[in-house]
This record gives structure tokens, sequence and C-alpha cells, in this order.
């Protein structure tokens, strides 16, 4: 969907077009939902988190007076401080028992797709919580520098400096696990 649609579906959800914000979360939700997979251990409680992100962000557009900049960054921020959140209140009140990992079932249709996400959680595992988030945005979620930089409030070119750094972090871990 291009800037130009987004900004003409936003303008419709804040005359309170249904119909408009039917197109936006169906264009915005799987990517959200897949981001929210990577923060909350269970996927009840993603599909709550990212649920979460679009009832704030229409919140937001219900009391603002309008929307300027990129829409989808904008998302990705919210549900950043969504599972944050999530995060603040499970260390305070202790794991739930729905919170508690599962055995992941076998599932053909998406394994490997499944298979890469579980290998690009295990090797960035030993990287710093916030060099992980820029990985993640990067090439989990195929975001833009710009876009990251909006998401974390960092700029651009240190967005850019941590993720190559990163990069030669993650080569060296591979390069260490592929020796006899």
């Amino acid at each position: 969907m291009s800037r130009m649609q987004t900004e003409t579906l936003l303008r419709r959800v804040q005359t309170g077009d249904a119909d408009a914000l039917d197109a936006l979360v169906r264009e915005y939700y799987p990517q959200i939902l897949n981001y929210c997979r990577w923060h909350v251990p269970d996927a009840q409680q993603a599909q709550d988190a990212a649920q979460e992100t679009f009832y704030k962000a229409v919140r937001w557009l219900d009391g603002c007076g309008g929307f300027a900049g990129q829409f989808r960054p904008f998302l990705y921020k919210i549900a950043k401080n969504v599972c944050a959140d999530w995060h603040r209140a499970s260390a305070r009140d202790g794991p739930a028992l729905e919170s508690l990992p599962e055995e992941p079932g076998y599932q053909e249709a998406g394994f490997d797709q499944t298979e890469d996400a579980l290998s690009l959680r295990a090797l960035t595992a030993r990287l710093d919580p916030e060099t992980r988030e820029l990985v993640l945005l990067r090439f989990g979620q195929q975001l833009k520098l710009r876009e990251i930089a909006q998401v974390t409030g960092l700029p651009m070119r240190t967005v850019q400096s941590r993720l190559r750094a990163a990069l030669k972090i993650l080569k060296n871990q591979l390069e260490q696990e592929e020796l006899p």
C-alpha cells in the first residue's frame, strides 16, 4: 500500500469510516502480529498485544487533529511500547500459567518460516536487547533504516552503525559455530 493510499485511509478513519479502518488493519495486522510474536512468549498473548496496538492507534487517531508522518513506524512504536508494558507487568506479577511456553507441534505449512525465525532468534540471543531489537526490525520485519530510526528514536546513522556492528558479531558467531 502506498503512502498516499495510507494517508487517504487515515483521513477516512478519522471521519469514522469503518471500512477504511478494516483496510488498514488488513494491511498492517500481519506485520504487527509477527513483531509481537517475537516479544511475547505465546501466540494468544501476541494476538492480544497486536489488537491492543491497533486499539491504541485508533484511540490516538480519534483524539488528534490529523496524522503527520509514516503510519507503519507509528504502529511499530506503539507495538514496542505495548510489548514493553506486557513485560513489565509480567515481571511484576510473575509468569501466568497461560504464558508458559507450550511444546510446539509440527506444522508442515510454514515450517520453513518458523525454522528461519527460530534460527534468527537463536543467533540474536547473545546480543544486547537494544541491538537485538534493531536486528529484528531490520531482518525479521524488513523495516527500512529510516523506519527503524522512527520506531526507536535513534538517529539513522546510529541505527546503521549499530546494525553493521551486530552483523559483524553475528558473522563471527556463525564462523565459530562452523569450526570443527
